[in-house]
């Protein structure tokens, strides 16, 4: 049985989207670590006072959970785009070829 260009392109973007959703879970399991780290710091610069380093750190916590949130929203879009499979994801992943 012989797949058509749309069927191949289809199987593979449903596989991307699929990457894109496990890649945004792997990234979810750190949520809580970063998210316990941020806390913490912060709850410490506004017990302690805000030293230079009590700042330094509850900041770059900050950074690194806004970025986790950054790449989790982004997999879950890519994998929601690859699951549709729109037209221009088609082209993307199977250029048609020149004759």
């Amino acid at each position: 049985m012989i797949m058509l260009r749309r069927e191949v392109v289809l199987v593979v973007s449903r596989a991307l989207s699929i990457m894109q959703g496990i890649s945004a879970l792997y990234e979810i399991t750190y949520l809580p670590e970063r998210l316990f780290a941020f806390l913490h710091y912060i709850n410490k610069a506004k017990s302690l006072g805000a030293s230079g380093t009590d700042f330094y750190f509850s900041t770059l916590s900050m950074v690194t959970v806004a970025f986790l949130f950054v790449r989790i929203v982004i997999f879950l879009l890519l994998a929601v785009i690859f699951w549709n499979c729109a037209p221009w994801v088609e082209r993307i992943l199977l250029p048609e070829r020149e004759r």
